[in-house]
C-alpha cells in the first residue's frame, strides 16, 4: 500500500467512525458481551440492558433517554472510556453497577461500590406495594429497620413510600455502612433515615418496630465456590453464611420475635436457601411468596406468627 493509499485508508476510517452511530455502538458492546459470556444478574437482566447502560455512562448521558438517540453520532470522545469500561465487564468480568459507580431499584438511582452488594433484591418490589396485603398498620409503619442493610436501598426505597416512618439502616459492616449514609444523603432522608452499627437485632428494644426488612447473607460456602466471576467483586461477608447458609436467617427469625410490635411484620429473603430453611425449621409453614417479577426464597411473617413458634419451642 502506497503513502497516498494508507492516507485515504486513514481518512475513510476516520470519517467511518465518526459516523459511528449509538446503534452500531451498541451491537458492538452487545456483542462483546455476549462473546464474553458475562453473567447478568446484578440489576440488569440481558447484555442488551447492560450494553445499553455501558453507552449512556461513557457518553454522560442518563438512562431516561427514547429510541431516537439510536441514530444520533455516538460521540468520539466517549469512546476510549467505553472501551475500558467494556474491558473491565468481559475481562475482569466487573459487574457493570460497579464500573458506573450507580445501580437502580424500585426506580430510585443508589450509589454502588464494592463496599455492599450491588442492589437487586425483589423485595423491593413489595415495599412499592406498600406490602399489601402483608402489612396491617393502617397508617403505615412507625418504624422500619433494614438489618443487613448494605447500601441501605430497601430501607430508603421504603422510607420514599412510607414517608411518616422513621427508617433505622444497620449493619455489621463499616464500610457497608458509609455507603448506605452516602445513599441517604443522595436521598435528602436525613431526617428519617438513620444508620447504625450492629449484629443483626441485637441492639433493637423490644416490642419496638413495626417493620423488619432483612436480606442477609444466605449462601453456603459449598454455593460461593460455583458462583460466577462476578460475585467474587462482591463483599464475601455480605454473602457467606455459615453452616448450610441459614445461620443468619435462624437468628433473625428468634430477634424478631421478640423485636417486633405486636402488629409488626418481618420480610425475610433467604434466596435458594429456602429448602434449607424448611429442613431447619419442619413445623414452620413457610409462605413462599410468588412474585411476579421473579426471585425466590422471600417471605412475609406476622409478629404474632413467630411469637407463636417461640414460644412452643419451634424456633
Amino acid at each position: 500500500m502506497c503513502q497516498l493509499d494508507r492516507v485515504s485508508w486513514s481518512v475513510r476510517k476516520t470519517r467511518q467512525i465518526r459516523m459511528e452511530t449509538f446503534r452500531t455502538k451498541l451491537g458492538q458492546v452487545e456483542r462483546a458481551l455476549l462473546d464474553a459470556e458475562v453473567f447478568c444478574g446484578h440489576g440488569y437482566l440481558s447484555a442488551h440492558d447492560e450494553a445499553v447502560a455501558l453507552l449512556l455512562g461513557a457518553s454522560g448521558l442518563s438512562p431516561d433517554q427514547d429510541q431516537s438517540l439510536l441514530d444520533a453520532p455516538f460521540p468520539p470522545e466517549a469512546t476510549t472510556q467505553l472501551d475500558i469500561w467494556v474491558g473491565e465487564r468481559c475481562v475482569s468480568r466487573r459487574p457493570t453497577a460497579y464500573i458506573l459507580g450507580e445501580a437502580y431499584l424500585g426506580g430510585y438511582r443508589f450509589l454502588s461500590d464494592e463496599r455492599a452488594l450491588i442492589p437487586r433484591s425483589p423485595i423491593a418490589h413489595l415495599i412499592l406495594d406498600e406490602l399489601n396485603p402483608w402489612l396491617s398498620v393502617d397508617c403505615g409503619p412507625g418504624t422500619i429497620v433494614e438489618v443487613c442493610c448494605g447500601g441501605g436501598n430497601l430501607g430508603i426505597v421504603a422510607a420514599q413510600v412510607f414517608q411518616q416512618s422513621r427508617v433505622w439502616l444497620a449493619d455489621l459492616d463499616e464500610p457497608a455502612l458509609l455507603l448506605a449514609r452516602e445513599n441517604v444523603a443522595l436521598h435528602k432522608l436525613a431526617s428519617r433515615v438513620g444508620c447504625y452499627r450492629g449484629d443483626l437485632l441485637s441492639a433493637i428494644a423490644p416490642a419496638s418496630v413495626d417493620l423488619i426488612i432483612a436480606n442477609p447473607p444466605y449462601v453456603s460456602a459449598v454455593e460461593m465456590q460455583d458462583l460466577p466471576p462476578e460475585y467474587r467483586h462482591e463483599p464475601a461477608m455480605a454473602l457467606l453464611a455459615e453452616e448450610d447458609g441459614t445461620q443468619l436467617a435462624r437468628q433473625l427469625l428468634r430477634q424478631a420475635a421478640k423485636a417486633l410490635r405486636p402488629d409488626g411484620l418481618m420480610v425475610l429473603e433467604v434466596g435458594e436457601t429456602m429448602w434449607e430453611m424448611e429442613a431447619r425449621f419442619p413445623e414452620v409453614p413457610f409462605l413462599w411468596l410468588d412474585l411476579p417479577q421473579g426471585g425466590s426464597g422471600i417471605v412475609a411473617m406476622r409478629a404474632q406468627e413467630l411469637r407463636d413458634w417461640s414460644a412452643a419451642g419451634i424456633l
